[in-house]
């Protein structure tokens, strides 16, 4: 039986899902032609009023609004976090890897395109309390062995220290996101088997598994679609520990000449039972619609306190895309049409 610090979690958790964007906030957000007139709209969200209260309209910077709409995100799971039962906390923190491994990336990415000195603006100040990463010294890096350095006391080290190069050049980019991205998915699967058994734990790892599956096939489609890579390099980069799919399943997928052709398989696999009778124009839009409609259904009809934190994590996390898609497609002047194809909701 849930314990009362759970079931508060459940229900604070769903009214915080209850201010979230709407299908009528999303109609209006994407015929919006500028950044100043997105945050006034956004600042009479309820949202996001408040973490957008003190903005300026016409002076805010898009990297700044994205900081702080993930802001805005992170405080909402914090309150979460904080209120998990002790004995279940490491659990409920698995968002804490996923806030260190986009820093890191961050970093790296900025040592790649030699832009340094821009990473101050973008790295999350809100977060430097909540991770052993030394935040302070992340900001003074400026080579790999500084990274390293900030990141000495954490599994990161160890981790990132085979790709270590004093020529950012050779900075081997996607295979640290792929090492990055298989510690997540090794620690989400080790938290299920510390804290939970039977069918909730079943369940938990269906929906890591469906992610990893989805996030599979988005890699295969990009990698085919837009860099004409060879099946090893695909397979160099897929996330293979605790999928379902089989390595001949993968190998299948992977020789599918027309990338999208891919689309034609998900709708016939497992997975198509989570999807509704929309046209789906891309891939990402696919898979990304398959976990929301996942996520919407733990969150209405789910008892299960933990399945129900998921759900709240995996929206917030579409909202953050949609809202992202929207920023960049105000910048770029995208046709409100085709913002709308990109959003999920």
């Amino acid at each position: 039986m849930p314990s009362a610090s759970a079931n508060a979690i459940s229900a604070k958790a769903k009214a915080m899902y209850g201010k979230f964007l709407k299908e009528e906030d999303y109609e209006r957000l994407g015929k919006l032609r500028s950044v100043p007139d997105l945050v006034a709209v956004l600042k009479s969200h309820p949202n996001y009023k408040d973490v957008l209260k003190d903005v300026k309209e016409t002076t805010v910077h898009r990297g700044q609004l994205e900081a702080l709409i993930k802001k805005n995100m992170f405080d909402n799971i914090l309150r979460l976090i904080k209120m998990a039962p002790p004995d279940e906390a490491d659990f409920y923190k698995l968002n804490i890897v996923v806030q260190e491994n986009e820093v890191i990336l961050a970093i790296i990415r900025t040592m790649i395109s030699n832009e340094t000195d821009d990473i101050k603006g973008k790295l999350p100040y809100f977060f430097d309390v909540h991770t052993p990463v030394d935040m302070k010294e992340l900001l003074k890096t400026e080579t790999f062995e500084d990274l390293l350095s900030a990141i000495r006391r954490t599994p990161y080290h160890d981790i990132l220290k085979p790709y270590s190069t004093r020529d950012t050049e050779n900075l081997r980019y996607l295979d640290i996101e792929h090492a990055l991205e298989a510690y997540y998915y090794d620690e989400a699967f080790k938290r299920i088997d510390r804290f939970y058994s039977g069918s909730l734990a079943k369940d938990l790892k269906s929906v890591f598994q469906t992610r990893i599956e989805l996030g599979n096939i988005i890699k295969i489609y990009r990698l085919k679609k837009f860099y004409k890579a060879d099946p090893g390099t695909i397979k160099s980069v897929l996330i293979t520990a605790h999928s379902r799919f089989s390595e001949k399943d993968l190998d299948r997928i992977i020789r599918i000449e027309d990338p999208d052709r891919i689309l034609d398989y998900l709708s016939k696999s497992e997975h198509a039972m989570y999807t509704n009778d929309k046209d789906y124009v891309y891939v990402e839009y696919y898979a990304g619609k398959i976990r929301y409609d996942l996520a919407r259904k733990f969150m209405y009809f789910s008892t299960d306190v933990p399945k129900t934190y998921i759900a709240f994590l995996t929206l917030s996390e579409i909202e953050i895309d949609n809202l992202t898609n929207i920023i960049e497609g105000i910048r770029y002047q995208v046709d409100e049409n085709d913002i709308r194809q990109m959003l999920i909701y």
